[in-house]
This record gives C-alpha cells, sequence and structure tokens, in this order.
C-alpha cells in the first residue's frame, strides 16, 4: 500500500500512526505521480485531499489523469469531496460555532463562473487569535463524471458522502465509485 502526499509534515504524522512491511510512504506531487506506478493499483483513494485547490481547473484535469494512468485496467477510484450543488443549496455566508475554549468564525464567498469557494477563517482562544484564506474549486457530479470519463474512469456508484445513501442535488459531500475502462 502506497500513500503520497506533498507535505513531509504530513507524512511524517502518517508515519507515525502507522506502519508495516507493505505499507509506503511517498512525498510528491498528485499532478505528477511516481512513473514507475503506472498501472500498479487495484484502487485509488481520493479522500478529500488537495482536488479543487489548485489555481487551474486545468491542474484538476491532471490530478484525474494520473488516477487512471496509475489504475490497472479494472481498477477502482474511490473519490470523497464536496458537491458545488449540495453546498450552494445550503450555502452560509458567515457561521461561527465555539470547540472547548476557542470560537471559530468563517465568512464564504462563492463565484458562481470559475466554482471558486472562498472561506475567510478565524479563530480566537483568549487573547490569541488567527485568520486563514482558501479558495476551492468545487464541482458537480457532473463535471466530474465528463472529467473521469474523459481519463476513461466511468462512475458506477454516487452516494452522499460516507453513507449508503445516493448522492442527491442537496448532498454537500459526494463519494464517487469509478472504474478505469
Amino acid at each position: 500500500m502506497d500513500g503520497l502526499d506533498y507535505s513531509g509534515e504530513l507524512l511524517a504524522v502518517a508515519r507515525k500512526r502507522g506502519t508495516g512491511p507493505r505499507l509506503r510512504y511517498t512525498r510528491g506531487d498528485m499532478r505528477k505521480m511516481p512513473a514507475r506506478w503506472t498501472k500498479r493499483f487495484d484502487a485509488v483513494l481520493n479522500l478529500f485531499t488537495s482536488f479543487g485547490f489548485f489555481a487551474h481547473p486545468s491542474e484538476d484535469v491532471r490530478v484525474v489523469r494520473e488516477f487512471a494512468r496509475v489504475l490497472k485496467p479494472g481498477g477502482v477510484l474511490v473519490w470523497h469531496g464536496g458537491s458545488r450543488d449540495g453546498v450552494m443549496a445550503r450555502f452560509l455566508e458567515r457561521d461561527w460555532w465555539p470547540s472547548g475554549n476557542t470560537l471559530f468564525a468563517q465568512e464564504r464567498e462563492f463565484d458562481p463562473l470559475s466554482g471558486i469557494l472562498t472561506v475567510h477563517s478565524t479563530w480566537r482562544r483568549g487573547s490569541k487569535k488567527g485568520n486563514r484564506v482558501h479558495k476551492l474549486r468545487l464541482y458537480t457530479a457532473t463535471r466530474l463524471s465528463e472529467l473521469f470519463a474523459d481519463a476513461g474512469l466511468v462512475i458506477e456508484q454516487a452516494f452522499e458522502g460516507f453513507t449508503d445513501r445516493p448522492l442527491t442535488r442537496s448532498s454537500s459531500e459526494m463519494l464517487l465509485v469509478a472504474r478505469k475502462e
């Protein structure tokens, strides 16, 4: 089993949590995985990774092509992420919530042309506080189905996140199961 991440820090955490003779960790970019991985895997798991965080949608296309390249024929891609339809159906411009001694707040903007959701996060714990901004391109299941098909991946099942319920237009998360032709 191989794990890939761009972050050396996150790989170090993963190594502490799980080791074994068949478990390997590789630092790398999901847009260009190691050449030796061509047709190597029976399954690829993409569980809320950096998909959609790249500046241009062509980068996400590269990722999908890499998923297809490293899968054996008949291999399965399990893709989990946000669903544009569901997120927009329940869109909140701002909210806040406490967690222990920390107060978190978020303000959100959505650009319907680019599909980019911008999230401004703030936290406060006593006199300490911090801010962070991140951007995420949200996709519809329809668009992902097109991207996958262009790479030779056919979606066989679509679920509402990590449940056994089918994906609907109000699902804020989706889990797609695609097979390489």
